[in-house]
């Protein structure tokens, strides 16, 4: 769909300059944390080894790792390049929620335009074509009422959204796949409304991309089979096209299956993540995607945004469209009010039934359900509208600037405020004190990589020449075996001998220890054996210099 109004078209650009001026703004303020940098690891290193996470189980989001590639050898390695294809993508979610929302709002434009081309096709019968159909069907809404207040207070939401701000600025494929999941739906959408085989292949590309950028993206073929179902008799003009897309995903889909078919049979969790009540899930969800990362439990502030979405859910389906006597060429408002219900509800139900076999739920994978919550907020401030008397209007003006004022509050503090564990800054501090002969423990392990990331020059080939910044380095202890205290200090003891033979002095940069070594045995064992000579505390990392006794 075009946007053909002038004033709509200026308003929209406008939006869409502040969300991507808001993302890219402060882009690279925080460190990147390890899956940051796994993220260049993987898009980095050897080719194969990067294609062959498309069949090793529970690896995740190759294909978005694989366009990674090209860009870092087009602009270099760095943060700012890291995470501008968030940023962007982000930002095009804005007017592609816009688009999708106009085609869920706009009740009685479907109405009038497949009548009209039903007319000219000659598919109506005698009795339904009549004289002067411009006065026969009521024209749209003009852009300046709810056709044109709910899809853009929609794409404001989610313009200034924190949840989303903070994907929208990290070197992740979440921002990605929720602009893949607006553009799917708005593809569906359109072959629904209008049949023909472009938008069904264009939707069959964009799902197909979506599950190889993150495999849960398979949860959108059953909401849109749902949909399918909602949307009746509409969607039965279309079946065609809509059976001939799901047999195509089945191409993409079946090897995704046999890769992964270890994982959805076995009993054994293979996931890395621990089971969550449903209950838990909704909490989380709820706090992200109303708070995003702000540190703070004072759940007062945030009563404006359950008022507007408790409205949306009660009194949307009167707002968001029309309702008319349903007929083949148009979609009842309380159907398409469930789709957008469906599209929150259904992703989360699914991925908790998943998790009864194997747990997979953190909030991060399911962000695209954010489109239908921005959805229903632009409603529930119709709803006030609509229904608030004298006070509508202020107190729907109220309620929007409440909401954008908390979310651009939060965004900036997370801009501002260090809430990634400080990585950069904690090498930064040892590289420059530390020659690489010097023995560097790393503790977890893991760090190695991020190590190699901030002691290099960012070029394409960073980890092929950080050996010699890296230097001579060993990975922390292992010591959550269940073993018991005397046991692990002699096991310790033994290990650690070996590490630090000959060692005159050593280096030592900690980060999420107790992943390792909960009981720190390995910080005990070093303060026995040698005296701290410099250290510095950073966000979620500790770097010590010890002097080891003779």
């Amino acid at each position: 769909m075009i946007v053909k109004n002038s004033k709509t078209r200026f308003y929209l650009l406008l939006l869409v300059l502040a969300a991507f001026a808001w993302r890219v703004q402060g882009l690279s303020n925080q460190s990147l944390w390890r899956d940051e940098v796994d993220a260049v690891y993987f898009a980095l290193r050897n080719l194969l080894q990067t294609l062959g996470m498309f069949k090793r189980v529970a690896d995740n989001g190759a294909l978005y790792f694989l366009t990674l590639r090209p860009w870092f050898y087009l602009v270099g390695a760095s943060a700012f390049a890291l995470r501008y294809p968030s940023a962007l993508a982000g930002t095009l979610s804005v007017p592609l929620l816009w688009q999708v929302a106009r085609q869920l709002v706009r009740g009685e434009e479907w109405r009038v335009r497949n009548r009209l081309e039903a007319t000219r096709s000659g598919e109506e019968t005698e009795a339904e074509v009549v004289p002067n159909t411009a006065l026969q069907f009521r024209t749209p809404r003009p852009e300046g009422t709810r056709s044109f207040r709910i899809p853009f207070l929609a794409a404001v939401f989610l313009a200034f959204n924190p949840y989303q701000l903070w994907y929208g600025q990290e070197g992740k494929m979440y921002a990605v796949i929720t602009a893949l999941t607006l553009l799917a739906t708005w593809f569906w959408l359109k072959g629904i409304d209008r049949g023909g085989w472009r938008p069904w292949l264009a939707y069959l590309v964009t799902v197909s991309i979506a599950m190889y950028t993150h495999l849960l993206m398979i949860l959108l073929i059953p909401l849109h089979c749902l949909w399918f179902l909602l949307a009746w008799p509409q969607s039965w003009r279309h079946w065609r096209g809509y059976g001939l897309a799901l047999a195509g995903l089945t191409l993409p889909y079946l090897p995704m299956v046999w890769w992964q078919w270890d994982m959805l049979t076995t009993s054994e969790h293979k996931t890395g993540f621990s089971f969550m009540p449903l209950t838990e899930m909704l909490h989380l969800l709820l706090l992200s995607h109303s708070r995003g990362f702000l540190p703070s439990d004072d759940l007062l502030r945030l009563t404006p945004l359950f008022f507007l979405g408790l409205a949306g859910v009660a009194l949307g389906v009167s707002e968001i469209g029309e309702t008319q006597a349903e007929d083949h060429t148009t979609l009842a408002a309380w159907r398409r009010f469930a789709l957008v219900l469906t599209w929150l509800v259904v992703p989360i139900l699914s991925i908790y039934f998943v998790s009864l076999r194997q747990p997979i739920f953190t909030e991060r994978y399911i962000i695209w359900i954010a489109p239908a919550i921005m959805l229903l907020l632009a409603l529930g401030v119709q709803a006030v509208l609509s229904n608030a008397g004298a006070l509508a209007r202020p107190l729907a003006a109220l309620l929007v600037v409440y909401v954008l004022g908390f979310w651009l509050y939060v965004g900036w503090q997370q801009k501002t405020m260090p809430m990634k564990y400080d990585l950069r800054d904690a090498v930064t501090y040892i590289a420059e004190r530390r020659s690489p002969d010097t023995l560097l423990i790393l503790q977890i392990p893991y760090m190695e990589f991020s190590y190699r990331y901030y002691s290099s020059n960012f070029t394409p080939d960073l980890f092929a020449k950080s050996d010699a910044k890296l230097g001579k380095w060993a990975g922390g202890l292992w010591t959550n075996d269940g073993s018991s205290d005397d046991q692990a200090r002699s096991q310790v003891d033994q290990q650690m001998q070996q590490i630090t033979a000959g060692a005159k002095d050593l280096w030592i940069m900690r980060s999420e220890v107790e992943m390792w070594d909960a009981r720190h045995l390995m910080d005990e064992w070093l303060d026995q054996h040698g005296k701290v000579i410099d250290q510095a505390e950073f966000l979620g990392a500790q770097v010590k210099h010890y002097q080891m006794h003779e």
